[in-house]
């Protein structure tokens, strides 16, 4: 009796172990995609991402998604970015994914550079400001992507209706264009989009020379300076700038923004997603949401057998715009319905 009791009882230990072993196994085949951020979700701009690739997976089963963040922005001094592309070569390793989404330059330089060419996985970029010649990703046949670039059309036609009013009249012959002027950070981001900006057709309008600065006191002297000479300011990014005396933390950015619209007598467009929910007025940004749906796509379609070379490269083509509509009012510049109705739409208006 007991033996046979002893046999009953293998026997259900026996199919626990198959099932749990089977469905191990079943997990392990299952298709493995890993978004690599440079930066982590305190940044707008990354939940966007977040955002745009789960529209991609929600409804597909059978796919593991890991998402792994580097903290780029908050952490910028060497020793921190060592140890964190190292932990993420690490995870790589360990995880083994069979696709590697990567976000932005800095992880291309840290991290995606090490994989060009490399049989056991493929990458999709997404997120890069200038080309990806400088990574090597131009001779790899594992990769492909899709490129970050500013939507210019739609920031100059916003410049003009800014300057429109203010009372320039650029499109009268022989009338004086507004100067725009640049004033911006040294990050990687900002160097990879400069030629694009001062070789683009700012028909209407005077470009001058952007003015780059390394920390906030230099900020606070340049935009003084400008206001000497130019008609509107375009602000991107400033979420590097650290505190005083060497510290490595960055001051708050909602803390830049507010002193640069306080202090500047011009009118400021910014070209980030961040710049108005900072406090600033009005900007015209490109789609995060874009940049992770056209990524996951290419990465489901590379799981399902498509060849990365054989995927073209893309380029922005959605834009999103935010409104703070109490700044608009201080400086008495009239909204357009149809800006105010899309910063609404997309939940990017802000009182």
């Amino acid at each position: 009796m007991n033996i046979k009791k002893n046999f009953l009882l293998f026997l259900k230990i026996a199919m626990v172990i198959l099932v749990a072993g089977f469905i191990l196994a079943q997990k392990a085949q299952k298709p493995r995609i890993m978004i690599l951020h440079s930066y982590h979700t305190d940044y707008p701009w990354v939940i966007q991402m977040d955002e745009g690739i789960r529209r991609i997976f929600e409804n597909r089963q059978g796919i593991t998604l890991r998402h792994h963040y580097m903290d780029l922005k908050n952490h910028t001094d060497d020793d921190f970015k060592r140890t964190a592309a190292s932990t993420a070569h690490i995870t790589i390793k360990n995880w083994k994914p069979d696709v590697l989404i990567i976000a932005d330059d800095i992880a291309q330089k840290l991290v995606g550079m090490k994989y060009i060419n490399d049989p056991s996985i493929k990458i999709v970029f997404c997120a890069v400001n200038g080309g990806v010649d400088i990574y090597g990703y131009d001779k790899a046949n594992n990769i492909t992507g899709i490129f970050e670039r500013k939507p210019l059309a739609a920031i100059r036609e916003t410049l003009l209706m800014m300057a429109q009013a203010k009372g320039f009249r650029p499109d009268d012959v022989g009338a004086k264009k507004p100067k725009v002027v640049f004033v911006c950070d040294q990050s990687g981001s900002v160097t990879a989009e400069l030629p694009g900006l001062n070789s683009f057709d700012w028909k209407g309008l005077e470009w001058l020379e952007p003015v780059r600065v390394d920390n906030f006191d230099q900020w606070k002297e340049a935009i003084k300076k400008v206001n000497e000479y130019a008609d509107i300011i375009l602000v991107s990014d400033y979420r590097e700038f650290r505190l005083p005396s060497g510290e490595k933390e960055p001051i708050k950015p909602s803390e830049i923004m507010a002193w640069t619209e306080a202090n500047s007598k011009i009118p400021l467009l910014g070209m980030s997603l961040i710049n108005v929910s900072d406090g600033g007025m009005i900007s015209v940004f490109t789609s995060g949401y874009e940049q992770g749906e056209v990524s996951g796509q290419m990465a489901f379609d590379i799981i399902r057998g498509k060849n990365p070379k054989d995927i073209p490269l893309a380029y922005t083509k959605q834009f999103l715009i935010s409104v703070r509509k109490s700044a608009t009012d201080n400086r008495g510049l009239p909204i357009p319905a149809i800006y105010e109705a899309f910063a609404r739409a997309t939940e990017n208006f802000y009182e």
